[in-house]
């Protein structure tokens, strides 16, 4: 069988105009300008983002080293950039040097004045401005080279005396009379700075009859422990039972001390508050002003200023001790121990001696 083969023509694409050609290049242009519009404003919206991120990088760092800076300025101080040199005249005030070692009691000014402390050294106190100053010329004062015996080189009448307890032993008091002695304060009894227990000095008898034989005039003193007002009433009230039958014409003193026992007891009144204290020589010394007796109080220079309140003292005499040559406390006294080491006539041994610018025998 003979196969018949069908064949089509085949002719060339037609050709696109000019015109076709222009279109389809401005279409692809504008393709492409778009397609690079949009890269561009990508890549814009990337950098914009990366200025932002960066300037919000650089905020938070300053600021933290803003905090920091102020913190360390806080903890080290102020940070000064320069410093700037001023040449300024410096006075330097006149000053008194100071040793230790040394007790230093003495007036500084009319408002000041030293202690010394073994512990602290030199220690500033204020002068109270409503208690009455002692006016004593510290001048004015000179102990004799061979008796020992204080004088005062001033107008005011002054009396020589000594005090006395069991520790004294026997006394001649006719020879203590003729060495120039006035007066003498006679230790009657105390308490017991452990047992608290109140006893009579053992010569308290003898003394006061041997002194008042001898034509002395006599007053005495009993050493406190009391820790409150109804132990210093009772004290008064042993004081006052001793002192029946005896003609005394001097003060009547309550002696409260700092204890130092080497055995290492401690007093009972050891840590005695300042209020309590004062109230109790207050409780002693109306009891004793009730039977007719001029209680006054004695004390040492630490004493009288740091455990005693001095305003609610007014019109009460102070015997006042200082073992030196001349009066430092810049309170008023009338009566002052000045040595624990005098050597009279009659007694054997040291014993206190006194100057007193009250004669207490002579106002009855």
């Amino acid at each position: 069988m003979t196969e018949k083969y069908e064949f089509t023509s085949y002719s060339e694409p037609a050709q696109p105009s000019a015109a076709q050609v222009y279109d389809e290049l401005t279409a692809l242009s504008k393709r492409t300008e778009q397609a690079r519009s949009k890269r561009e404003r990508a890549n814009t919206k990337l950098m914009l983002a990366a200025v932002i991120a960066l300037g919000l990088a650089v905020v938070f760092l300053s600021a933290a080293l803003i905090v920091c800076a102020i913190g360390w300025s806080h903890e080290q101080g102020t940070i000064v950039p320069q410093i700037v040199e001023v040449e300024k005249e410096i006075l330097v005030p006149d000053y008194i040097p100071i040793d230790p070692s040394v007790e230093y009691n003495f007036a500084l000014d009319d408002e000041r004045f030293l202690l010394n402390d073994s512990h602290y050294g030199p220690i500033w106190m204020p002068i109270l401005k409503n208690i009455p100053k002692n006016e004593y010329r510290s001048e004015l004062f000179l102990a004799d080279e061979f008796s020992g015996y204080m004088n005062y080189y001033g107008p005011e009448d002054y009396l020589r005396g000594i005090d006395v307890s069991v520790y004294q032993g026997e006394i001649d008091w006719d020879e203590v009379k003729a060495s120039g002695v006035d007066f003498v304060m006679i230790r009657c009894g105390n308490r017991g700075y452990v047992t608290g227990v109140m006893a009579e000095d053992a010569n308290f008898k003898a003394n006061i009859r041997g002194a008042l034989n001898a034509g002395l005039q006599v007053g005495v003193y009993y050493f406190s422990q009391a820790l409150t007002t109804e132990e210093a009433l009772d004290e008064a009230e042993f004081v006052i039972d001793l002192l029946d039958g005896y003609d005394i014409t001097f003060p009547v003193a309550y002696d409260w001390e700092v204890v130092n026992d080497p055995d290492g007891d401690t007093a009972r009144t050891a840590y005695i508050e300042p209020d309590q204290l004062t109230s109790n020589f207050l409780v002693f010394a109306q009891r004793l002003e009730i039977e007719g007796y001029t209680p006054v109080l004695y004390a040492n220079k630490k004493t009288t200023v740091w455990k005693y309140d001095l305003g609610r003292l007014s019109g009460y005499d102070l015997w006042y001790a200082e073992y030196n040559d001349t009066p430092s406390l810049p309170y008023k006294w009338t009566m002052w121990q000045y040595s624990s080491k005098g050597a009279v006539p009659g007694i054997n041994g040291s014993v206190d001696l006194n100057i007193c610018f009250k004669d207490y025998g002579a106002e009855e």
